[in-house]
């Protein structure tokens, strides 16, 4: 009797372990995600000839997560939750399953000089490095005119 029971237990695991998702690159091409802030997000690489350089930029403390909703070809980026303050729209070029080009779009807002500067600079690549539960790690990196390279690691969660 006992046995049967431990087997029973057994086989349920084993089916509920088959049966549960696991989250691929087109699970993180249309819906609503989650970018959370971390001390890993100000740091940034930046490749120049053949010297790297370690950058880390101040983050602004106030702001806790960016709230992502993509569909397949552009993307709205709010800062601490949906219609809170002014969103980013954003872009995006699909190269393959895990990886996409993303460029601000000035059809739909004023650029700073910082996002036209990017634009201009042909965007940022985005690659996925790893998926883990509802998250994707991502290695974003911008090739400058002048060859540089400046990425910076980061995460995004489904909801």
């Amino acid at each position: 009797m006992k046995k049967t029971k431990y087997l029973l237990i057994i086989i349920a695991l084993v089916g509920l372990k088959m049966s549960a998702q696991e989250l691929t690159c087109a699970d993180f091409r249309i819906g609503t995600f989650i970018i959370p802030t971390s001390d890993e997000m100000k740091n940034y690489t930046i490749t120049s000839n053949d010297s790297i350089s370690k950058v880390s930029t101040p983050r602004d403390s106030t702001i806790s997560n960016y709230i992502v909703i993509r569909e397949d070809k552009t993307q709205t980026e709010w800062i601490n939750g949906i219609n809170v303050g002014k969103p980013e729209y954003e872009i995006l070029e699909w190269i393959d399953d895990c990886t996409y080009r993303l460029t601000y779009d000035a059809s739909k807002t004023e650029l700073s000089d910082e996002k036209k500067w990017i634009n201009e600079n042909n965007g940022i690549v985005v690659s996925k490095s790893r998926i883990e539960g509802k998250c994707m790690f991502y290695n974003a990196v911008m090739t400058t005119n002048d060859g540089r390279k400046i990425a910076q690691e980061g995460v995004i969660c489904a909801e």
